[in-house]
């Protein structure tokens, strides 16, 4: 690795290299030179540690693998016609996280910091998938979350209840079905 010294003159700028102690004990069988399947191995060990993601705060959680889908208001109908829908939502936001549902809701600060997200997001609904591995196998859990509690109601109904999104096999926590956040409001927020 480099790193460029733009603080000295710029017409004249040094290049020096970087943290090579680190590199040598990254990667010490090839002289501190990343490989690419090394480095991949390295970086993708790192992203699946359970240390990593306790260390975070909830924002960082929830920034790392966040992706927002724009809906489209028109759906074919007959024939080459297009109709206008009626829209729940704009758009949908999504996050995914590797770690238990249970470890994340207990992180400090989850509910301040999830609402800061969601406004800062701009979604008309926004969910967490979180992942463990139980015995090397995938443990998958939804939370849906939004401003207006009817939607999440919808979302979450289609999600448990619709034939085509039964091969998902979903089923809700009961214990996390619109809990209070402490100001006698039911939150929105469904775990399924």
């Amino acid at each position: 690795l480099q790193r460029t010294n733009w603080t000295s003159d710029k017409k004249s700028s040094t290049t020096t290299l970087l943290d090579t102690p680190t590199l040598e004990k990254i990667f010490p069988n090839n002289n501190g030179v990343p490989d690419r399947t090394s480095l991949f191995e390295v970086l993708s060990n790192a992203k699946n540690d359970p240390q990593f993601w306790a260390s975070l705060s909830v924002t960082d959680c929830l920034r790392i693998d966040y992706k927002k889908f724009l809906v489209s208001s028109s759906k074919e109908g007959e024939g080459e016609e297009r109709q206008q829908q009626p829209l729940l939502v704009s758009s949908i936001g999504l996050s995914s996280v590797l770690m238990d549902m249970d470890s994340l809701l207990a992180k400090d600060d989850f509910q301040e910091e999830l609402t800061a997200f969601l406004n800062a997001s701009d979604v008309g609904l926004f969910g967490i998938m979180a992942v463990e591995f139980r015995d090397g196998k995938p443990h998958r859990e939804l939370l849906l979350t939004g401003s207006d509690v009817s939607v999440v109601d919808s979302f979450a109904d289609y999600l448990l209840h619709h034939a085509d999104a039964a091969f998902l096999e979903m089923s809700e926590r009961k214990e996390c079905i619109g809990e209070e956040d402490g100001d006698g409001e039911d939150d929105g927020s469904i775990i399924v």
